[in-house]
């Protein structure tokens, strides 16, 4: 028996081997007094016993039972007191030679047992067994077709991507960590002073401090150049230079079904680096941001989570394709994450830098969401033949022309420039082909709560105004409810 087999057996054989009569001091694993039948939890042994080799009907030997076991009691026969010195002698010597043989049996069964299963008999050089560690192919950067391979695109791309560090103050401290997120390295500026690195609105646009980590973990403080909250980019320089920027590839060209790679910071930069992989599962998704405008998408199945916000979507030619932006967050949904188009990324990119926004883009100035969304506005669109898509205004903001009106938080856009909203698209459609200072009319009504729910109809001329990316001071309250505890849903 091996000392682990005597280690796993001394705590559970002792009690039943003292029972049993037999030593108390042996963890025995045989249980049977008249024999011993071997433990099913435990390996089979060859050579279960010493003895003569010939075993009873419960595998146990009839003479020499193995391990402590109670020895088999024979009838002792009453001494004769006439036996002759010479008997006695005789017998003295019968015992001797039969003791010197049963110690050679044991020495040359020793033997045999250090020869077969002795873990520390020394082994002849030569036969020593030995754990080989064998070479592995190193793994290559680049396809037989040209592109790269997944540990191609990481090194790639892995040094262009960075961790946004975001602080903000309070009455504990004075830099308190707000929230992370990712970056992308894009180039220094024409004077080589400034190295520019774009990042998702949403991440930097709350006016704290900002500290960019690089890929050695070198922190610098950033100055957030601007930030669009249409598209949800944001533009953020630090005082480096040398460093490796990243190369933009058309997201035009992208496909259904083409892999694609995300690298950022879920977590944090506890994470930093972290890369993940998927494909393309569709292409110029619509996706409605939180100030009522939809931003065409793409959809992919790579792994992001909090923290690669703002970070890379990537092809397999290590382009970065996108910015990783938003998923579907709920337990219900898997591998549904979003990403602004690199296409999108430049034009915003190129115009922040210039202009520090979005020049010459026309926005309404409120945030809505559609009535379809809340059941008492629903009921009310139902009963009263309105078209599908009319949308409720949640929030006017302090730099729309609506403010010069008496349109409100709570009222529903029903038309504009006399055509019904279909679809909440129909709006944000026509905002988007008009151009600063163009004049809408828009056809509002307003629920009466007052008066068992009424609407009344009226329209307003307002003229549309520069958007700028930020989000503006809002006139009415976000959270007005004009129906008591139904709220306005989401």
């Amino acid at each position: 028996m091996s000392e682990e087999f005597e280690r796993q057996q001394s705590d559970t054989g002792a009690a039943q081997n003292t029972a049993n009569g037999a030593q108390p001091n042996v963890g025995y694993p045989y249980t049977e007094p008249t024999g011993f039948t071997q433990n099913p939890q435990q390996p089979s042994f060859t050579n279960g016993y010493y003895g003569n080799g010939t075993a009873n009907q419960n595998g146990a030997n009839p003479n020499y039972l193995y391990y402590g076991a109670p020895q088999p009691q024979r009838d002792k026969k009453p001494l004769n007191p006439n036996r002759s010195k010479h008997k006695k002698k005789g017998m003295a010597v019968f015992y001797a030679v039969i003791c010197l043989a049963l110690i050679g049996a044991v020495i040359v069964a020793a033997i045999a047992l250090s020869k077969d299963g002795n873990a520390s008999q020394k082994i002849p050089d030569g036969q020593v067994p030995s754990a080989t560690i064998q070479n592995s192919p190193t793994a290559s950067n680049t396809t037989a077709g040209g592109e790269l391979t997944a540990k191609g695109v990481y090194e790639k791309v892995k040094e262009s991507s960075v961790g946004i560090l975001v602080y903000s103050s309070n009455a504990y401290s004075n830099t308190a960590l707000a929230g992370e997120g990712s970056g992308v390295i894009i180039g220094e500026d024409s004077t080589g002073d400034y190295t520019y690195i774009v990042t998702c609105a949403h991440v930097i646009n709350d006016g704290g401090t900002v500290k960019v980590q690089l890929f050695d973990e070198t922190q610098y403080d950033a100055t957030v150049v601007g930030c669009d909250s249409r598209t949800d980019i944001g533009v953020l320089r630090i005082r480096a230079t040398g460093l490796t920027a990243a190369e933009l590839g058309d997201s035009d060209s992208l496909s259904v079904g083409e892999t694609i790679y995300a690298i950022g910071n879920p977590g944090g930069v506890a994470f930093a680096g972290s890369f993940t992989n998927g494909m393309i599962s569709a292409i110029s998704r619509p996706v409605n941001s939180e100030i009522g405008y939809e931003m065409l998408c793409i959809q992919h199945t790579a792994a992001i989570n909090p923290g690669n916000s703002g970070g890379a979507l990537v092809n397999a030619y290590g382009q970065i394709v996108g910015i990783n932006s938003s998923k579907i967050a709920s337990t219900s949904y898997e591998g549904m994450g979003f990403a602004v188009p690199s296409v999108t990324v430049k034009e915003v990119f190129d115009e922040i830098v210039k202009n520090g926004y979005v020049s010459n883009r026309a926005k309404l100035g409120i945030q809505y969401f559609p009535a379809s969304s809340n059941q008492m506005y629903s009921m009310i669109v139902g009963a009263n033949h309105l078209p599908s898509g009319t949308v409720v205004i949640q929030s006017v903001n302090s730099d729309s022309d609506l403010c010069n009106t008496d349109v409100k938080a709570g009222d529903m856009i029903t038309k504009v420039n006399g055509q019904d909203l279909e679809s909440t698209n129909v709006l944000a459609d026509l905002i988007e082909d008009s151009s600063v200072g163009d004049e809408i009319t828009l056809t509002v009504c307003r629920v009466d709560t007052k008066n068992n729910y009424t609407i009344s109809e009226f329209e307003v001329k307002v003229k549309l105004v520069e958007d700028k990316g930020t989000t503006e001071t809002v006139t009415q309250n976000s959270y007005y409810n004009p129906f008591g505890a139904y709220g306005y849903g989401n």
